[in-house]
């Protein structure tokens, strides 16, 4: 979780400062320097402890102390778990029953309603969902104040809050690409048409976010219902994510296995940009490119070199799907022994799934292909403007993928798995990654 300004502003209107007062302020200053009220500054460090965890401060940074301070303060002394525990304690401290069969409105979320989006992603996931933001009211307030996330509601008539769904942005680096998802729905209200309201509105809400130019979302192939979702809300298919959730994930659905997901793309702000792409994979990507109107000067390329002698990467590990996304914003010349070292930490954490996500906005994607199919990666998807430019995203498994298990709904879609089956074959097979 990150600490920064915006949490600690949340945190200040908590502590009863006006929320005209807290936006105006300067991170760099000191808050008493610019107005904020000393019994508001001392009532800061408890707030802190109970919602995340924090020790007690000393009387400098409460007295002195700027919002970059209190921010600096937090990440020295914090980390997920203990703000995770924190943040449970305080959701279970106010838990009550949610009452059945209220009216209900579909809205956005308010900051007052950031309590109840809390204590849903608790009801549903307890203490197991991976990112510790959704357990914290103030955290959320501020991802939705800065449209880094655009959470809907269903809100009861008293102001509990039945369900929610969300736009919010994820793993693409570009900050104009957001995912659809978290549709939570209370069990007391799962027999209503919650779910669907909720879902009918993102629709509506998505085309009045001028700052988006994309939005995407993975849809699960043990049953189809999401990927209706996508169809009736016009997203295109463009990659097949092999193996990515663990079977426990969705064990409640039936899933005896690991859970493949079909990315889905609606490009609502497009503009003209280079892509380079690798002459054998042509055939799959063609196919991809048909359901999509993009403006692209499109390049295949049976081999390339990076102009970049070093490459640019960051990567993720989700601990709880066995799986690390990596991202290449710049492909180099030393490609190949990034490559290696991912397919050895991969065997050394026992991970399930490794995703390698290359810009094609520039030459060497090629280059790429042949490097990743050496260590024994596949084809995976296209992402549009992932990066700015858009991505191509190759994986590697440690296990052979249950095809079979695969439910898809389109033809698109069908055929899209037919090339993957078909990759799997000429650079897997039976390859252990031992």
């Amino acid at each position: 979780m990150e600490f920064d300004a915006d949490l600690l502003r949340e945190f200040l209107t908590a502590a009863g400062s006006h929320p005209d007062a807290v936006v105006g302020l300067t991170p760099g200053a000191a808050l008493g320097k610019q107005g904020i009220a000393r019994e508001i500054r001392a009532a800061l460090p408890a707030l802190l402890s109970e919602a995340l965890g924090a020790p007690a401060p000393d009387t400098r940074l409460v007295e002195q102390g700027s919002l970059d301070d209190w921010a600096a303060f937090l990440r020295l002394n914090l980390e997920d778990a203990t703000v995770k525990r924190a943040a449970v304690a305080r959701i279970e401290a106010a838990k009550i029953p949610l009452p059945p069969d209220r009216a209900y409105e579909i809205d956005r979320m308010r900051p007052e309603d950031a309590p109840g989006v809390a204590r849903l992603f608790h009801e549903i996931y307890g203490d197991k969902y991976p990112v510790v933001d959704y357990f914290v009211p103030e955290q959320l307030a501020a991802l939705n104040h800065r449209n880094a996330v655009l959470t809907l509601v269903a809100r009861l008539p008293a102001g509990e809050i039945a369900g929610i769904a969300a736009f919010y942005r994820s793993s693409p680096p570009n900050p104009a690409v957001y995912e659809q998802g978290q549709l939570l729905v209370a069990p007391e209200y799962r027999h209503t048409s919650i779910a669907f309201r909720l879902l009918k509105r993102l629709d509506e809400v998505s085309r009045s976010m001028t700052y988006a130019e994309a939005f995407f979302g993975e849809a699960v192939c043990n049953h189809l219902v999401t990927q209706k979702t996508a169809v009736r809300q016009c997203y295109d298919v463009c990659g097949l994510e092999l193996s990515l959730m663990p079977s426990g994930a969705y064990a409640k659905e039936g899933a005896s296995g690991r859970v493949s997901c079909l990315l889905h793309f609606r490009v609502d702000r497009d503009r003209h940009l280079p892509l380079y792409l690798p002459e054998s994979y042509r055939p799959v990507l063609e196919h991809i490119l048909s359901g999509f109107r993009l403006d692209r000067d499109v390049r295949y390329a049976a081999d390339d070199v990076p102009s970049a002698s070093q490459t640019i990467l960051t990567s993720r590990v989700f601990d709880f799907a066995q799986v690390e996304r990596v991202q290449v914003a710049t492909l180099g010349l030393d490609f190949t022994r990034h490559v290696q070292e991912m397919v050895a930490r991969a065997c050394r954490q026992g991970l399930a799934v490794l995703q390698v996500y290359v810009n094609a906005g520039e030459p060497g994607v090629a280059f790429a292909t042949e490097v990743l199919n050496r260590e024994g990666f596949i084809f995976g998807g296209f992402a549009p403007l992932w990066f700015g430019p858009d991505a191509l995203m190759f994986q590697w498994l440690a296990e052979a993928p249950d095809f079979a298990a695969i439910n898809l709904l389109r033809d698109r879609a069908k055929i899209l798995l037919h090339h993957l089956e078909t990759d799997w074959r000429q650079h897997q097979g039976g390859r252990r990654h031992a």
